[in-house]
C-alpha cells in the first residue's frame, strides 16, 4: 500500500472540499469505529491522538496512548484500520503536501488559509516589556489624578 487515506472530521471537509486524504505522522486524529467497552479504561472510540507511526506494508496506523494490554499485563501499542479514524487536525510542513492539498482544494473552489506562523520567543518577550512599559506610567498618572480629584471633592 503507497498511501493510507483517512476520512477528514465535518470542519476540515467544509474548509477543503475533499472527503480523505493520506494520513502521516503527526496528524491529529479521532477514533470512530471500534471496540466500545463498558468499561472506560478499555473503550477507544471518541478518543483523539496524534499519529505516531504507519505501517504502509500492513496498512495499520499507531496513534498515541492507545494501548492494548498483553497476556503478561504489559501494554503495547494498538494498531488501528484507517477506516476507523478521522483526520481532525493536518500538519502542513512538507511543502509538496501543502501543495497538494492546495490544488486539490482550488480544484473544488475553496481557498485555503495560511496559519500564521507563532513569532519567535524573542519577539514575544520584547512586544510584552513593551506593553509593561505602556501600562505602569498609565497607571502612575491615573493614581495622581485620581489623588487629586478626591482632593478637590474634599474641599
Amino acid at each position: 500500500m503507497k498511501n493510507m487515506n483517512v476520512h477528514l472530521s465535518k470542519d476540515l471537509i467544509s474548509k477543503y472540499g475533499i472527503k480523505n486524504f493520506p494520513v502521516r505522522k503527526g496528524d491529529m486524529v479521532r477514533i470512530v469505529r471500534g471496540d466500545a467497552e463498558k468499561e472506560e479504561k478499555l473503550n477507544i472510540v471518541g478518543k483523539e491522538g496524534k499519529v505516531i507511526k504507519i505501517m504502509t506494508d500492513k496498512g495499520k496506523v499507531v496513534v498515541e496512548n492507545i494501548n492494548i494490554a498483553k497476556s503478561d499485563g504489559k501494554m503495547k501499542p494498538r494498531k488501528l484500520d484507517p477506516s476507523a479514524l478521522v483526520l481532525t487536525k493536518i500538519v502542513l510542513e512538507d511543502k509538496k503536501r501543502k501543495e497538494r492539498l492546495t490544488k486539490l482544494a482550488s480544484l473544488r473552489n475553496k481557498v485555503v488559509e495560511e496559519e500564521p506562523e507563532p513569532e519567535p520567543e524573542q519577539a514575544v518577550k520584547e512586544s510584552a516589556e513593551e506593553k509593561k512599559e505602556e501600562k505602569v506610567p498609565e497607571l502612575t498618572d491615573g493614581g495622581n489624578e485620581t489623588e487629586e480629584g478626591e482632593e478637590d471633592k474634599d474641599e
